[in-house]
Parts: structure tokens; C-alpha cells; sequence
């Protein structure tokens, strides 16, 4: 013998809550989850989502949904049969199929729809030979009405009017449906719980004498009734509830239940009324709505949330078919991709004639002589993809053409239920619905069309395929793994041209839109290197690997492998140790004094512009300058360059009182190249300096005054810098470091240039540069100070130049690696706010 199912329904959801709780306590098995709390009943309610989602969905395609108008009428006759109700049949029959072997005692389903769709609980229940009960939450119609209160108006007549009739519902053809198979129904009134606890928990237990609750789980069962969930509204309403329905409600709370009940139809005088309000409204609701086109978007807004219904019933197509598109072409991607999801079942057994489709696509069987359906009055010949709702001037064009359609599909509800109340035979297009073999016919699947049509090859199996132009950093990114000749896993198909490709013709439209598909199918990924998405939804591609990505550019191929693997890239960051070093040139001048300032050139092949930098430090207006020149094992001869020009630099007027050349025995990188520099600089103040760049004669003196005029917790001045770029890179900028220090500023990004004047002791006290592999050591050092309390000064004057070339760090390396930099140095520094590194 099956465990009972003890199935809770009844029109309001506070009712039958309240009663699962109940049952729940008393060890009752309720399969579900617990979704959101409200206000009558603030520990949450517990429903089977499944279950709910099959009966919404099924209301909603039966035309049947509250709270629409249309929520108040009888089901559809022969409702049982239809292809609707047989889907939600075989949906809800598979999942009690399973449940029912996990249940070995009482266990219970609660969801207020349950009560109209009751005949096909009933069906449900015969086929698993399930014994069932009824238990049935009845709440005063007068607190049902009230609920329905819309919170952007009054309660008016024609709502309190819809309010009855649907409660009659609920309750009556629950009623006549059991009693059609002489079923056990216990009524439990929503009051009277708060009332009488303890007798209707005695009715309970008798009704289900399966249940044998513990004297723990009987308290616990009373404790979950509470007289605040029992919110009075009669006061609040002031329209009066018919006599009929009145009579009702009375009769319901009769122990024992009448024998003799009225018909499930609502009664003569509610029903009249509101069938009356309609016939004399509808027409002329409908003239009005037509000829007030500006009114349109505000009832979209009014619909948002509305559901809409699908068409289920087979679709017998004509052997020639005409399929249009309101909004984007068909030589555009939604429509291809939408149309596979339209469901005509016969799709697949007609072509795309090119020679005739134009702003329509002409479809005709795959046998010309054949017919699809003989019976002209039942085929479709007319069909249309609505995907706009077009300003007022349009508005009678595009209701002309819908008129003349014989079915239309739209993905939006809330479009459908504008359609619909237009009288036009409108569906919701369910764009999760499985696909109708649209895209499998030969213009859409055979590489010989994506070759004659588009150029493009079959897509590569298990690629990550880059549709759209990435940019000229990502572009060189991939010159330079190009060039390595080396076959890197995942391999990169990257189309820039995509979204250049012509598409004139429907034809060609479908083709372009079955290589996506077919892409879709074999890709590892399908990135878009653009902002504008490629198809209105990446959901309406089948087959797909992976999610979708979308290339925000600064990208590197390094980064799409390591996303694409499921991880971040980051950029590595260490504090590398101090490499063994050689001293190549030293001299000073045997003064007892230190130096005030001193300037720290790091140099890696750049043997062609370190003298120019050197020449800029030579022509300083400062005395007492220290020079210090680190070569971190240049392989261009850079060393000798500058050994050679100390030499000379000695033997003539210079402001130097030192100059010392060290170089790293293996190559180290940019921060421990300067971290070498600033332990060998015996001055205060330090003024970092790369080796492409110059200094203007009063850099050093000016940025030193205001510095030795600062606090002693004043690390850094940074001057106004100008920008001589090759004419070839494009630079539109003529100064850098416009922004004065602000620890506002550094979170989203670097903003100050490393050349700038740096006390000794800050440095040493944040441990110095960090090596991170690709960049932004300068960035992370100001970060270090920042945290630390240090702060930095704007010195306003223009007084360094940066060479913006193409052989610099900032081009060859820094600019294809800012998402890995960015995650990297939001994760040393949490209170960074980086946009590349939250993603």
C-alpha cells in the first residue's frame, strides 16, 4: 500500500500555507523548498517549485493565468486533451513517479492552483494508483479580495467583481471534482485557526488518520499559529460581497459539509455583471487602444511581469510558406537564431527558395509536387517572428501586416499580451524550446555554403573562436605567440573580419547564422571581442561548450586560456633578491659632504638613447648631484655607452660630486634594477629615471626645493611631464601627471609617472619595488607608500620628457597584460577598486 497524499488546496496562499506548516510539524512530509517569508507568514513558505512552475505554466498556456482577466473564466472545454495539459501531465506524472518512491509515510503537496487543475490531480493519482485526500484552506472572501488590492490603484467594482468570481472557482470546482469520485474533502477555514486551534487540528488528525504526531511535534504544530498572521481587512473594504457568495462561504464552514452544493459556474448576478462590463467595454477598448499607439509603451510597462502563452498544438504548414520579421532582418543573426525555436515540427521538410526570399523568407517543401497539408482551410500560409514594437508613425503599417498574418511568435510576454489585446493571434516564443531543425538544413549546415557565401573555413574543433577585432594590443599578442611557432592548446581561431562580412540576402543571412551555430556546436568558446553582442542572445545557440565570453580589451591570449580554464590571470609578483653586481665605473669628488639628491637611471638595451638621458642629467642646475646608473645586463653594449661617457664626463664641468655604474651579473628586471640604485645612492632624495627619458635643466632643483620644504612624511614629488611620441603610435596627450597625489585617485588605476623625486628613507621603509612580471611596479610602490601614511606632492611645472616609442615596456609588454596586472595588484592591495580586476 503507497503512502497517502494528502493534496492542500484552496484559492489564497496564506491559507493553504498555513495548513502545510500544520501538517509539516506533525511529521508530515512536505517535498520542496522554503522560498521568501511575507507578511502573513514571516517564517517563509515551503512549496514544491517544480510543481509550480508545471501549473503556472500550464494556466498560462491554457489562457488561464490570474491575474489576468481571463484568470476568472472556466477552463478551456476539453481542457483535459489538450497538448498543454498532456506535456504538464507527463512533467508532473515523471517527478510523483519518483517521489513517490522516497515517501513511506503521509506526505502532502500544497499549491493553490492545485484546485482548478484538480481533474488532472485526480487523472495523476489513478495511474500511480496513489490514494489521495483533499483538504481543502478556505479564507473569507471579503480578506481574499482585499489581497487583491493592485498597488498602484484602488480596489474598483469590475476587481471586487473578478475577485468573487474566481474565489467561487476555486472552492466549487474543487467540490464538484471530488465528489465526481466520491473523494474524502475536509474544509479547513483560514480563520479559525487562529480562533479554535486545538478542534481544527482534532479535525485534522481525524480526517488523515494516518498522521500520529508526538505530544513535541503537537505543540510544535500549535506553536506555528499565530494571531498576527490573521489580518482582518473587512474594515478596510468598503464594496459589499454578494448575497450568493455569502451563502457560500456560510456553507462551507457547515460541519458536516452540505450535500447539495450551486454550480461551479459563478452565479447569474456576479456573472452577468462582469461579462456585461466586458461586452460593453471590449469593443471599445479595443478601437481605443488601436487608435492611441503612444499608449502602447506604458501598458508594456503595465505587463512586464505578465506571463503569456504558448502555442502547443501542432502547426499543419501549407506546402509554400511565407515568414516575415517585424524589426531586424533576416539578414541579421535573431531571426535565424530565434526561428529555429518557433515550434513547427515540419520545418525541417521545407527549403529556402533564395530566388524569391527578399524581405520575407519563402518556404516550400522539399518534394515541390507534394503538399504538407492537402486541407487548405487547416494549413498555415502566413507566419511572422515580431520582434519590435515600432514609434506611433509606424504603427499602422505594422499593424496592417500583422493582420495579415495567421500566426505570429514573439520572445517577449509582455509584447504578446499587447498583440493579443490588438486581437491578433499572438504566442509567446519560448527561446529554450528545443530546436526544430531549422539550422540543420544544407544552406545552414554544409562548410560548401560557408565557403561559396562567407570565406570562412569549417570551425576549428575545440578552439576558442574570436569573432569581432580585438584590438592592436591583442592583435601583437598574438604576432608575437605567431612567431614562437609553437602550437598552444587551446588553439585561437581569430576572425577580425566578422563583423564585416556582407550579408545582403536572407540566403547568405542563414548561412552566417548556421556557421555560428555550428561554431557553437565544436568551439571550446565562442569569445566577442566587441561591446555589442553578436546575437540578441547567446541563449538561442545550441550546443554550446562553454558561456559565452566577452573580450574586454586589454586581452592577451593568455588571458582567454587561463579565463577560459576557469581561473583568474594574475601577473606574478615577488621581491626579488639583489643580484650579484659589478662595479664598472666609480668616482667622487673627496668632499666630506653628502650629496643632496642624486639621479637613479635604470638601463636594458637601450644603448641608443642612454646618452641622451645622460646629457639631460649632465645639464641639471643642481650642485652636488649624485648619478647612479644600473645596467641589468643590457646584451647591446649599453654599459660601455655610459662607461665611455663618465670617462669624458669627469674631465670637463659637470654638478656632480659622484658617479658610480653597477651592473647585474643575469638580467633581473626594471624593480630590483632600481631597488640596486636606491641602496647604492647615498642621498635623501631620490630622482628615478628610465633610460629613454630625459630631464629638463630645473627638474632636479625645483622638485628638491619642495621637497626639503615638506614634512618628514612626504615621500614622493612628481613634476608635470611632457609626452614626444613617434608620429606613427597616435598619442594625443601632450603632458602626463595633470592629477596631483590623492589616495582617492590611485583606486581605479595609476595616474603618476615613475619619474619623480622619492625620499630615501620611504623607500626603505616599504621595502622598496616589487617585481611584477609585466608592468606597473611604479603603481604598486605608490600603493605601498599610500597604505604606509606616505604621501606625495605635485610639483607644477613642466619638467621631464617621456618618449613615447614602440621598443618601450608600456607598448611591447605593460599594455597587453593589464588584466592579469589588475587582478594582481588588487589582490596586494584589497582597498584598490580596479575595473579589470573585479572580473
Amino acid at each position: 500500500m503507497r503512502s497517502p497524499l494528502l493534496l492542500v488546496i484552496g484559492m489564497h496562499r496564506s491559507g493553504t500555507s498555513l495548513l502545510g506548516g500544520v501538517l509539516q510539524q506533525l511529521g508530515v512530509t512536505l517535498p520542496g523548498d522554503m522560498i521568501a517569508a511575507d507578511i502573513h507568514n514571516p517564517q517563509g513558505y515551503f512549496e514544491w517549485r517544480q510543481v509550480v512552475d508545471i501549473q503556472e505554466r500550464l494556466l498560462i498556456d491554457l489562457d488561464r493565468w490570474w491575474p489576468s482577466p481571463e484568470g476568472t473564466l472556466a477552463l478551456p472545454k476539453d481542457w483535459l486533451h489538450h497538448p498543454a495539459t498532456k506535456a504538464a501531465s507527463w512533467q508532473l506524472l515523471k517527478l510523483l513517479t519518483d517521489e513517490v518512491k522516497l515517501q513511506s509515510g503521509p506526505w502532502a503537496i500544497k499549491d493553490p492552483r492545485c484546485s482548478r487543475l484538480l481533474p488532472l490531480w485526480l487523472q495523476l493519482a489513478a495511474k500511480l494508483e496513489l490514494p489521495l485526500k483533499l483538504l481543502l484552506a478556505v479564507r473569507d472572501p471579503t480578506g481574499v479580495i482585499h489581497s487583491l488590492i493592485r498597488r498602484d490603484g484602488p480596489l474598483t467594482g469590475l476587481d471586487a467583481n473578478r475577485g468573487q468570481q474566481l474565489w467561487w472557482r476555486h472552492n466549487l470546482e474543487a467540490i464538484h471534482a471530488a465528489r465526481s469520485l466520491s473523494l474524502p474533502l475536509t474544509v479547513f477555514s483560514f480563520e479559525r485557526w487562529f480562533s479554535n486551534p486545538e478542534v481544527q487540528i482534532q479535525d485534522l488528525l481525524e480526517a488523515c488518520s494516518e498522521i500520529s504526531p508526538r505530544p513535541d511535534q503537537y505543540r510544535a504544530a500549535l506553536g506555528t499559529i499565530r494571531s498576527e498572521r490573521c489580518l482582518s481587512s473587512e474594515a478596510t473594504v468598503t464594496l459589499p460581497l454578494l448575497p450568493c457568495v455569502r451563502r457560500l462561504y456560510k456553507c462551507l464552514l457547515q460541519r458536516p459539509l452540505p450535500q447539495r452544493w450551486p454550480a461551479a459556474d459563478p452565479p447569474a448576478a456576479l456573472y452577468t455583471r462582469l461579462q456585461k462590463a466586458k461586452s460593453n467595454t471590449n469593443t471599445a477598448a479595443l478601437q481605443e487602444l488601436v487608435a492611441n499607439p503612444t499608449s502602447w509603451p506604458d501598458l508594456l510597462m503595465q505587463w512586464r511581469s505578465y506571463p503569456a502563452p504558448r502555442r502547443i498544438e501542432h502547426v499543419p504548414l501549407a506546402s509554400k510558406l511565407l515568414i516575415s520579421s517585424c524589426g531586424p532582418s533576416w539578414c541579421e543573426l535573431q531571426p535565424h537564431l530565434l526561428l529555429q525555436r518557433v515550434p513547427l515540427t515540419e520545418i525541417n521538410n521545407i527549403y529556402l527558395d533564395s530566388s524569391r526570399s527578399n524581405h520575407q523568407l519563402y518556404l516550400q517543401s522539399v518534394n515541390k509536387t507534394a503538399s504538407l497539408n492537402p486541407r487548405k482551410c487547416d494549413v498555415i500560409e502566413f507566419i511572422t517572428l515580431n520582434l519590435e514594437l515600432p514609434p506611433p508613425e509606424r504603427a499602422a503599417h505594422w499593424l496592417a501586416h500583422l493582420r495579415a498574418q495567421q500566426l505570429i511568435w514573439d520572445p517577449d510576454p509582455a509584447r504578446v499580451r499587447l498583440l493579443r489585446a490588438l486581437d491578433l493571434p499572438a504566442w509567446w516564443l519560448d527561446t529554450s524550446a528545443p530546436a526544430n531543425g531549422w539550422m540543420q538544413q544544407p544552406l545552414a549546415a554544409e562548410p560548401a555554403y560557408w565557403a561559396s557565401e562567407l570565406g570562412l573555413p569549417p570551425p576549428t574543433p575545440n578552439a576558442l573562436i574570436v569573432l569581432g577585432s580585438g584590438g592592436p594590443d591583442w592583435e601583437q599578442s598574438l604576432a608575437v605567440e605567431a612567431s614562437a611557432g609553437e602550437q598552444i592548446r587551446p588553439s585561437i581561431d581569430y576572425l577580425p573580419g566578422w563583423r564585416d562580412l556582407i550579408v545582403a540576402t536572407p540566403t547568405v543571412g542563414l548561412v552566417r547564422a548556421g556557421w555560428l551555430a555550428a561554431a557553437a556546436h565544436t568551439a571550446a568558446r565562442l569569445i566577442e571581442a566587441s561591446a555589442t553582442k553578436i546575437a540578441a542572445d547567446w541563449a538561442l545557440l545550441d550546443g554550446l561548450q562553454a558561456p559565452p565570453l566577452a573580450l574586454e580589451q586589454p586581452f592577451t591570449p593568455l588571458d582567454l586560456r587561463t579565463l577560459h580554464a576557469g581561473k583568474r590571470p594574475v601577473a606574478i609578483a615577488r621581491d626579488v633578491p639583489t643580484p650579484p653586481v659589478r662595479e664598472l665605473f666609480h668616482w667622487h669628488d673627496n668632499s666630506s659632504r653628502p650629496p643632496r639628491a642624486a639621479v637613479l637611471v635604470s638601463l636594458y638595451d637601450y644603448a641608443d638613447r642612454i646618452e641622451n638621458t645622460l646629457n639631460s642629467v649632465l645639464a641639471q642646475h643642481q650642485p652636488a648631484l649624485e648619478l647612479i646608473v644600473v645596467d641589468d645586463s643590457s646584451t647591446d653594449g649599453g654599459a660601455s655607452v655610459v662607461h665611455n661617457w663618465m670617462q669624458k664626463c669627469i674631465s670637463r664641468h659637470h654638478p656632480f660630486q659622484r658617479l658610480l655604474l653597477l651592473s647585474h651579473q643575469y638580467n633581473t628586471g626594471l624593480a630590483s634594477t632600481r631597488n640596486t640604485a636606491f641602496t647604492s645612492a647615498c642621498s635623501p632624495w631620490c630622482f628615478v629615471l628610465d633610460a629613454d627619458n630625459t630631464l629638463y635643466p630645473r627638474a632636479v632643483s625645483v622638485c628638491l626645493q619642495i621637497g626639503e620644504a615638506g614634512s618628514d612624511s612626504l615621500a614622493v614629488i612628481h613634476p608635470l611631464i611632457t609626452i614626444e611620441a613617434e608620429s606613427w603610435l597616435g598619442e594625443q596627450r601632450v603632458l602626463m601627471g595633470c592629477q596631483s597625489w590623492q589616495r582617492a585617485r590611485f583606486l581605479t588605476g595609476n595616474y603618476i609617472d615613475a619619474m619623480a623625486l622619492v625620499r630615501h628613507k620611504a623607500w626603505q621603509a616599504v621595502g622598496g619595488y616589487s617585481d611584477i612580471v609585466g608592468g606597473w611596479e611604479d603603481y604598486d610602490f605608490w600603493c605601498k607608500l599610500t597604505a604606509a601614511g606616505w604621501y606625495g606632492l605635485q610639483c607644477p611645472q613642466v619638467l621631464a620628457v617621456y618618449n613615447s616609442h614602440a621598443g618601450s615596456m608600456s607598448h611591447t609588454v605593460t599594455r597587453r597584460s593589464w588584466r592579469a596586472l589588475s587582478h594582481t595588484l588588487q589582490a596586494r592591495h584589497p582597498w584598490l577598486q580596479l575595473p579589470l580586476g573585479q572580473t
